[in-house]
């Protein structure tokens, strides 16, 4: 079991977190105030979920600072309680202290089964899990952490305090940037779609390209990301993609982009920064979309879209027209049969079905 300290909890967040009443005391996981256990850390931000929390003799608080008054007569002075301005701000800071997945990991070098090219290059703070292959010329930073049977190609390179998960494959030729998280089954470097057709069937064209990820992104298992033909396929730094998203060769994703489950993109696309998307989207290929573009659900992009605002539908249009051409789709039949009714009247064609 791993007990955190009051301290270390005040510690991980200074800026967001303050202290009011502490007692020495440990705590072995953060729960929903349902959930708990006497030595739960509980967030709470109603005299619903405090209640809750306290029938469940929790011990340890982290209330919202605005909502502090009305919850303070409520909390025993033997309670530990801090308050945070922003309860999510402050799940960014304390979660990762009770993250288990972490204690699989070894300390710092590489398990006996791993397999390193003597040419490659892995810094003496990563740590390298069972079965990991890490190739000839291949570099690993400062405390990089690389799961069990990851591939890691030739030539390959993972930054610092990087996080490469169980059965991740990176290709020969690509980086992935500093503090970049990327989940199990997870393909980068995979040879883009590229074919020459003619009568004679179907002839590859070599990807001889890379992927570049650059520092502080996430990638969501599953997700494939294919190299470059010729030069780099990017996702710029703080893009964060959900699973199952397929980013094409040649695709440029801005920064801080956040791209939900099954993103697709044909490709040599080009996208601005702060891209955000609802789950589904399609993308055509040889587009640009510019800056500050939010993307509804199920949105098929076919046209390059250059002003900043929220777009929907197939083809993507401004929600607003959008949420107009959903509402029409329900009238469709009734109008249909009233045009009908009009033709028939006006005896300009024939109203047989």
């Amino acid at each position: 079991m791993n007990f955190i300290s009051e301290d270390q909890i005040s510690k991980a967040a200074p800026d967001i977190l303050a202290p009011l009443q502490l007692h020495n005391r440990t705590f072995d996981a953060v729960h929903s105030p349902g959930a708990t256990t006497p030595t739960s850390l509980v967030f709470v931000s109603t005299p619903a979920m405090l209640k809750q929390a306290m029938d469940n003799k929790v011990q340890g608080f982290i209330v919202l600072e605005k909502n502090y008054p009305q919850l303070k007569q409520l909390i025993p002075a033997a309670n530990t309680l801090w308050t945070t301005t922003n309860i999510q701000h402050a799940l960014t800071r304390i979660l990762p202290l009770f993250d288990r997945k972490n204690l699989s990991y070894p300390e710092t070098g590489a398990h006996q089964t791993a397999v390193i090219d003597p040419a490659a290059h892995v810094a003496k703070s990563a740590k390298i899990g069972p079965y990991a292959v890490i190739q000839k010329g291949a570099h690993i930073g400062e405390n990089a952490v690389i799961g069990s049977h990851a591939v890691i190609e030739a030539f390959a390179a993972v930054g610092e305090s990087s996080i490469i998960s169980p059965h991740v494959y990176i290709g020969s030729f690509c980086k992935i940037g500093n503090r970049c998280i990327i989940a199990p089954h997870v393909t980068i470097g995979s040879d883009g779609f590229g074919f020459f057709s003619d009568k004679n069937g179907h002839h590859k064209i070599p990807q001889i390209g890379n992927v570049i990820i650059e520092d502080d992104c996430e990638i969501g298992g599953n997700c494939v990301i294919d190299r470059a033909t010729l030069e780099s396929t990017i996702i710029r730094r703080g893009s964060k993609l959900d699973n199952l998203c397929h980013i094409a060769h040649n695709v440029d994703i801005g920064e801080n982009a956040l791209l939900t489950g099954a993103f697709k993109t044909a490709g040599s696309s080009k996208f601005g920064k702060n891209l955000i998307t609802g789950g589904n989207v399609d993308i055509n290929g040889h587009i640009e979309i510019g800056d500050n573009v939010i993307l509804a659900a199920r949105t098929g992009v076919i046209h390059s879209i250059k002003e900043p605002g929220m777009y929907g539908g197939f083809p993507a249009e401004p929600q607003r027209d959008n949420i107009k051409t959903m509402v029409s789709l329900s009238h469709l039949a009734r109008i249909r049969k009233n045009v009908q009714k009009i033709m028939k009247h006006l005896q300009l064609e024939d109203t047989k079905e």
